[in-house]
């Protein structure tokens, strides 16, 4: 397998999204080869853990993880499945989660993790997030899929080959969340369970904004499709890019565009 996209904006938003919902101290996607487990992205900072460091892969959390172990511990000091690992005691975790990303034929490519070292309880509701996002992630960590598509059904998040239109929705709103879901600073640890209450209702707010924005975004791309002559993809990338160098909102610039299909607008250099 060909590790790609690790950089790209849907794999950030996933990464972020999974950092707020789980306000641990670091979330990190990993990469498993018959041998070794590496930290391949890394979000959040912990003393000693810093991405791309590898180790072998029977002393990682995620090997235990991925051979039955539960896949949520708060007590890794005591617990009998993680207790052991050299791991543990190297970073001194207290707490992990973790969930396998697969490909469309059901084999692991990764993982997407939490880690903390104090007691962070993990809801069962927070861990079927992270299976939905573990599934963004798999289109960009496998070559087998890099031409397929993400779409929410009532099942889920699922991976097909249904049109190219749902990929470049899943992109736009991708683009938007890696923009708005900023990690806030660490919290003081309260004394009891964490408000995951609060948190998700955070994230729920900044998803349902960014599905709003996504349906501008799409509109002003079929206006630049039309206008010039541009496949979705390419009309995309150029509102991105166009709305970067401006320095505005992708979403204040989709406004503008769509607004000169019908009246005379002013936009900016780059889309007259």
């Amino acid at each position: 397998m060909t590790m790609i996209g690790l950089r790209h904006p849907a794999v950030d938003a996933a990464l972020s999204t999974a950092a707020t919902l789980l306000g641990m101290e670091v979330v990190f996607i990993g990469v498993l080869s018959e041998s070794t487990f590496t930290f391949a992205r890394v979000v959040g900072d912990w003393p000693g853990l810093d991405e791309g460091m590898s180790s072998d892969r029977a002393d990682s959390f995620c090997h235990r993880m991925l051979a039955g172990a539960p896949s949520h511990t708060f007590e890794a000091v005591t617990d009998e499945a993680y207790m052991a690992a050299p791991i543990r005691r190297q970073l001194g975790i207290a707490s992990y989660v973790g969930v396998p990303i697969r490909d469309t034929d059901g084999r692991v490519i990764g993982t997407l993790c939490g880690l903390d070292r104090d007691r962070v309880p993990v809801a069962a509701a927070a861990i079927g997030v992270l299976r939905e996002l573990a599934t963004i992630l798999a289109i960009h960590m496998s070559d087998d899929l890099q031409n397929a598509v993400i779409r929410r059904t009532p099942e889920g998040w699922q991976v097909g080959d249904e049109t190219t239109d749902d990929l470049l929705s899943a992109m736009v709103l991708a683009d938007l969340l890696a923009g708005e879901l900023v990690r806030p600073p660490r919290p003081a640890r309260p004394t009891g369970t964490p408000d995951e209450l609060t948190q998700l209702k955070a994230t729920v707010g900044q998803l349902e904004h960014a599905l709003a924005a996504r349906i501008t975004i799409e509109q002003a791309i079929g206006v630049l499709a039309e206008r010039r002559r541009l496949t979705p993809r390419a009309a995309f990338e150029l509102l991105r890019r166009v709305s970067r160098s401006a320095g505005l909102r992708i979403h204040d610039v989709s406004r503008l565009v769509v607004a000169s299909a019908t009246e005379p607008t002013e936009l900016p250099p780059g889309l007259q």
